[in-house]
This record gives C-alpha cells, sequence and structure tokens, in this order.
C-alpha cells in the first residue's frame, strides 16, 4: 500500500515539474515573440526610391503681333477752278504835240577882259598850337593806401616767420580723437601783427577739412611766442604758418 502511494506521488511530482517547464517554455516563447515584434518596430523599413521622368517645360506661346493700325489718308484738298483772267484795260494813246521849229543861233558878244586879280591879302596868323600851349596844372594823385607789410624788410620777416614756426613745433600735440579716427590733414594759420608789436589775430586760412585738427592748429601757433625784433617793430605784417598732422610721423615719435 505504502509502495503504491509512493508510486502515484512520484507522478504527480512528474506531472507537475513536466507542467512548470511546459508553462516556463510558454512564457520563454511568448517573451522571444514579443522581443521579435518590437525589433521589427524599430528596425525601419526599405527606402524605396522612384524615379520620375521629368517632364518638359511648357513652352509659352509667341505673342502674334499686333496688326498695324490703319493710316488715315489726309482729305485731298479742294481745288477750286481759277477764274477767267480778266482783259487789261486799252488805254488809248495821247496825241503826239507838235516838235518846235529850231530857231537859228545867234553869236554871243564877246566877254569884257577880267581885271587883273587883287593881291591876296596877307595870311592870318596860324593858330597857337597844343604842343606850345603853357602845361596846365596836373591834378594831385591820390596816395597809395597802405598794405601791411609793403614796407617791411623782407629777411628780417622771414627769419621771424621760420622761429615762430620753429617754436609752434614745440607745441604741437596730435589729438587722440583724430588718431583713433585716422584723421590726417594740413591747416595753415595766418598771424597778422598790428604796429604795437602784439598778434592782432590768428585764423585758419586753408582747413585740413578737420574741425579739431584746425583748432588744434590754432592752439598750437597761439602757443608759439617769440618776441617781434627791433627790424620789425612799428610796423604792420602778417604770415602764414602750415601746420601738418600726418598720422605716421604721429606714431613714429
Amino acid at each position: 500500500m505504502s509502495a503504491a502511494l509512493h508510486g502515484q506521488e512520484t507522478r504527480v511530482f512528474h506531472y507537475a515539474v513536466l507542467a512548470s517547464i511546459a508553462l516556463h517554455g510558454l512564457m520563454l516563447f511568448s517573451f522571444s515573440m514579443q522581443d521579435a515584434s518590437r525589433r521589427a518596430a524599430a528596425t525601419p523599413g526599405p527606402i524605396v526610391a522612384r524615379l520620375v521622368q521629368p517632364q518638359p517645360a511648357p513652352v509659352a506661346a509667341k505673342p502674334e503681333p499686333a496688326a498695324p493700325a490703319p493710316v488715315e489718308k489726309p482729305p485731298a484738298p479742294v481745288v477750286k477752278p481759277a477764274s477767267p483772267a480778266k482783259p487789261a484795260p486799252v488805254t488809248k494813246a495821247a496825241p503826239q504835240a507838235p516838235s518846235p521849229v529850231p530857231t537859228p543861233a545867234v553869236p554871243a558878244a564877246p566877254a569884257p577882259p577880267a581885271p587883273p586879280a587883287a593881291e591876296a591879302a596877307p595870311a592870318a596868323p596860324a593858330p597857337q598850337s597844343a604842343a606850345s600851349a603853357p602845361p596846365a596844372a596836373a591834378a594831385p594823385q591820390a596816395a597809395p593806401a597802405a598794405r601791411p607789410g609793403a614796407d617791411v624788410d623782407a629777411d628780417s620777416l622771414g627769419r621771424f616767420r621760420l622761429q615762430v614756426i620753429e617754436a609752434a613745433g614745440r607745441f604741437k600735440r596730435y589729438p587722440r580723437a583724430a588718431m583713433d579716427n585716422n584723421w590726417e590733414g594740413r591747416a595753415d594759420v595766418r598771424v597778422s601783427f598790428g604796429a604795437d608789436g602784439r598778434r592782432s589775430s590768428i585764423v585758419v586760412v586753408r582747413s585740413s577739412g578737420h574741425e579739431i585738427l584746425d583748432q588744434q592748429a590754432i592752439d598750437t601757433v597761439t602757443k608759439a611766442f617769440v618776441p617781434v625784433p627791433p627790424a620789425l617793430r612799428g610796423k604792420e605784417f602778417v604770415f602764414d604758418i602750415p601746420v601738418i598732422f600726418n598720422l605716421k610721423d604721429a606714431r613714429s615719435g
């Protein structure tokens, strides 16, 4: 009895193991099928390319030339029939007068001899020529207007100008704003001196094209003070001083 029970238990155990194996196999098969479906879904499908034959572009129809507009002929001029010419009036010739009968010519009496010609009157004195006339008083001429520097010694003025230019070179500065903008140019400054030996004006007569450079040129010449030499004192004169702004010289210095 115990052997039969033991054999029955053994069979039940074997059936349970087989059922478990079958269940596990079914689960593995289900998992493998799901994994395969996921892989199939993740794998992109093949790319299919299809060649399309290009269609020729439609040819635009050429516009037909417009028919020329009919040219209107001007109306023919109306010619009026010429009126018949009127006959010219017939004029009767006037009767000619009878020609006079010529009379015989009578010889003229001889003319008396002409009296002797009177003696010629003494010639009147010739009028006095303009050259021999007494000279008229000459009108006084106006004195020429005095010009600044007209009576100034040129050598003294030239040496004084060079001294001012040399002094101005010590005060020359290149504005930073002009250097940053690459501005260059030349400004001519005119300096005027009065008879008292002082500078009466300092102006720019030729601009560099940049206001900041022109102002710097005036400031440079203003600071360049040189006493007027004795040869130029008591006289008015002017001269120009060129102030050149060159970036190459400024950066090299």
